[in-house]
């Protein structure tokens, strides 16, 4: 059954769907935002029809502002052992969404179209995604120093493996902010678009992915996420094996002979 989100505006065009956030008037996250973009994630992941997700914003100039800093507050009132409890709820809570909303445990590809204003837990949102599509009037990054705190959404893990040791660490300890076409150049996100183009962009790209076939899909994104992960010789058994379990497929018998 389909959930009825209130927080995301769903979208369908053919195998693409479209979570538009809207949490007005900041497109803040927090764990209930966060919650129904996870059970955006599994409904898109057990619907055959669906190949490509895209997370963008329904608002034009904030795409995700950052996680709301009173259910972080609210939790830190003091040290009593109910807050210290509340504390760890909380941290449990965000590290389900960093582990089953958009971690890379699925099959199928999301991408961000980052359309405004984007920052520490928006950020590490759109690094969950496997690809990352900017417009020009945005700006991203993770501040989190600058407050007093650190990028606890994944930031500090994600950003390290997209952008490398050197460059995660100027951005993060400085709490940086970049726009589009920096952002492009550094490797944070793929391409940079002025903001009408964002959207109709990605949903091409989107439909281009949707004409690969799935399973190859799968296979492929399990083969750079759990390889990456393991020593050479591991990440190289798991490629063979799910090449072979490929390559003995129906449809992929029928594609290479036609080729």
């Amino acid at each position: 059954m389909a959930i009825d989100p209130k927080y995301y505006i769903v979208e369908k065009d053919g195998p693409v769907v479209i979570w538009k956030f809207n949490n007005p008037p900041q497109n803040l996250m927090n764990l209930q935002t966060a919650a129904e973009l996870t059970e955006l994630v599994e409904e898109f992941e057990a619907d055959a029809d669906l190949r490509v997700a895209i997370l963008t914003s329904h608002l034009p100039d904030v795409f995700i502002q950052h996680f709301d800093v009173e259910t972080i507050l609210s939790n830190w009132s003091s040290e009593s052992s109910g807050d210290i409890a509340a504390t760890q709820q909380l941290d449990k809570e965000l590290g389900e969404f960093k582990t089953r909303g958009l971690a890379r445990l699925r099959r199928k590809p999301i991408i961000a179209a980052i359309s405004g204003q984007t920052a520490g837990g928006g950020c590490e949102t759109t690094l969950m995604c496997e690809f990352r599509f900017m417009s020009r009037n945005a700006s991203l990054g993770c501040p989190e120093v600058n407050v007093g705190i650190l990028p606890g959404g994944g930031g500090t893990q994600r950003m390290t493996r997209l952008l490398g040791l050197s460059k995660a660490m100027e951005m993060l300890l400085l709490g940086q902010i970049v726009d589009a076409d920096e952002a492009e150049r550094i490797g944070l996100v793929h391409k940079a678009f002025d903001y009408e183009d964002l959207l109709p962009e990605a949903i091409t790209f989107a439909k281009e992915l949707a004409m690969r076939p799935p399973m190859a899909i799968g296979h492929i994104m399990e083969c750079i996420y759990e390889g990456s992960q393991k020593p050479l010789a591991e990440g190289l058994a798991l490629e063979g094996n799910l090449f072979l379990e490929l390559a003995q497929s129906k449809d992929a018998k029928l594609a290479m002979s036609a080729y």
